[in-house]
């Protein structure tokens, strides 16, 4: 998709990968938002192989595979879910609301596409090599509906709002928390665990020492397990030994935090890698 994508004028889209919004009561997510001063674009990416089958009697998705038959949620249902979705957020943001295109690409070119004839809105429906069929939208919709500073303050305002769900991650990928390796990664050759010596983190295998290597790896709790963690929970994520030496990296990032000292939980947020 990132191929496709990049033959857009660079000065014409914002293009925003993965996003999570909140409408006030319920969250919804978007593969790829297009922001145009003309209009939305939502892109559902669908990486499926085998032959899928758009069915309208019983409004089915269906993908067949080496004959056999199994049903998924039907992604035309799916965009237009989010294109609702994406009204309201904008409502509740009290922006303008242009008009909202969809697109489901199928990014695997050996994948098969078939539908009833009575189904709508498979004209939404594309392989990613077809993309260019943004032009068309181009053409419908002449009409700017955002001036370039609007669009600046919509692209800040959908960063912002972007809210993803750190706690799924592992669940999503059926992964066992123990089977997380720990300890401090190596920034360079990502070997893991390095070792820590007179106030630096070595890597045995390409030799460099670093400061605040352990910041990635705090990082990559944040991801994994979401933003809180105990005194603990921080010297065995990152296999420190000594509790005088993982309260002194705790303190060097003033991390907010909830109760007393003894049973003190810290609070990680995007902010706070840096040590102050």
């Amino acid at each position: 998709m990132d191929y496709y994508l990049s033959f857009l004028d660079v000065k014409g889209y914002y293009i925003f990968h993965d996003l999570r919004l909140h409408t006030g009561n319920k969250y919804f997510q978007m593969d790829i938002l297009i922001l145009s001063a003309n209009y939305l674009l939502i892109l559902e990416i669908k990486n499926i192989i085998g032959t899928v089958q758009f069915e309208n009697y019983f409004n089915q998705f269906i993908r067949t595979v080496n004959g056999l038959e199994e049903g998924f949620y039907n992604p035309i249902f799916q965009t237009d879910k989010q294109k609702y979705m994406l009204k309201q957020w904008l409502n509740v943001q009290k922006f303008n609301t242009p008009p909202i295109e969809s697109l489901i690409c199928f990014t695997n070119p050996q994948t098969i596409i078939r539908a009833d004839s009575r189904v709508k809105g498979t004209d939404s429906v594309i392989h990613s090599q077809n993309l260019l069929k943004i032009a068309e939208m181009d053409q419908k919709h002449r009409t700017s509906i955002f001036t370039k500073k609007d669009l600046l303050k919509i692209a800040r305002c959908l960063i912002k709002s972007n809210k993803q769900d750190s706690s799924n991650v592992l669940a999503r990928f059926n992964i066992a928390p123990d089977e997380i390796i720990k300890g401090v990664h190596c920034p360079r050759c990502y070997k893991i665990p390095i070792d820590r010596k007179r106030g630096n983190w070595y890597c045995s295998n390409c030799k460099i020492h670093s400061k605040d290597a352990y910041i990635d790896s705090l990082k990559d709790h944040l991801l994994l397990f979401g933003p809180q963690f105990t005194h603990l929970q921080f010297k065995e994520f990152l296999k420190i030994n000594s509790n005088s030496i993982a309260s002194k990296l705790i303190s060097s990032l003033n991390l907010s935090y909830s109760g007393t000292s003894y049973k003190r939980t810290y609070i990680l947020n995007n902010d706070d890698f840096l040590p102050k």
